[in-house]
């Protein structure tokens, strides 16, 4: 099993990396006490976790965490596990920032300010900071600079790779929200209007026969296929789990459909994890 123990200062981001493990097949658990940390581990052995990853978020709610945190390895170590301890660290006006934005209280602070409240618990923390794999400042990273870094500290653990999902729908029905990119296929000839074709959908041979006798089908290929082999170096930088085009038509159940069809053909091959989905047909 793997394990990776997420601590540092309140505000640091502990929650934004335990998303991150988790979309890295990590099961990811936030505010987990060090006395349940045994229990839990026996649990996922018997329900025999799928990935063999966990990752838990251990914070300064409990005053005991950083006493233990040592024996707590060690025992760890005697059972054959050698858990990864990330501290996240983050300069104080960065912090103040972070909780004045959010409006919420810093948990250490009691009746003082943020900032009295920040050096209780760097103090409080110090032992688990000196005992970390790693600490990593996130003061100057996006959320996206931040996945970098997670896979690069740990390889094994980056985020798994980008979807491209390539979905058809009908203007008639409403734009998709989860696109990131539209196209517009109305100017093609439309087999709705050709009677023999109008039962049939985009699926269907004919359909895609049929539009295949028109350059500008074809050219419309070509054009969002050389625009995504270009800027699909550029996506994969911003880490993100998926990625949607969407091509639409009127209805959503011949053009569309057939595009969709098409370039999910030619890139199959090109771009790992490449799938169809047709709104309106489902």
């Amino acid at each position: 099993m793997e394990l990776i123990i997420v601590t540092g200062l309140s505000g640091a981001g502990r929650r934004s990396v335990l998303g991150v493990l988790e979309d890295a097949n990590f099961v990811a658990l936030d505010n987990v006490p060090f006395q349940l940390l045994g229990p839990l581990l026996e649990l996922e052995n018997k329900a025999g976790m799928s990935s063999g990853r966990l990752a838990v978020g251990m914070d300064s709610r409990y005053l005991e965490f950083p006493k233990q945190l040592a024996p707590m390895l060690e025992q760890l170590h005697s059972q054959g596990l050698k858990p990864f301890v990330l501290y996240l660290e983050c300069e104080d006006e960065v912090l103040i920032r972070r909780y004045s934005e959010t409006r919420r209280p810093h948990r250490m602070a009691g009746d003082g300010t943020i900032a009295e409240g920040i050096i209780k618990e760097r103090g409080l923390l110090q032992p688990v900071k000196e005992q970390a794999s790693l600490v990593l400042d996130t003061s100057r990273l996006t959320l996206y600079q931040l996945r970098q870094r997670i896979a690069e500290i740990l390889p094994r653990c980056g985020a798994s790779v980008t979807r491209l999902n390539i979905m058809s729908f009908g203007f008639k029905h409403g734009l998709p929200g989860e696109a990131d990119m539209v196209f517009d296929a109305r100017f093609l000839p439309n087999p709705f209007y050709v009677p023999e074709l109008r039962p049939l959908t985009g699926l269907d041979a004919e359909i895609q026969i049929y539009l295949e006798r028109f350059k500008e089908f074809n050219e419309f290929l070509d054009r969002v296929e050389d625009w995504l082999m270009w800027s699909w170096s550029y996506i994969l930088e911003e880490s993100k789990a998926y990625h949607t085009i969407a091509i639409g038509c009127t209805g959503g159940h011949h053009r569309s459909v057939a595009l969709a069809e098409k370039l999910a053909e030619r890139l199959r091959d090109r771009i790992e994890n490449t799938n169809v989905r047709h709104r309106e047909l489902h």
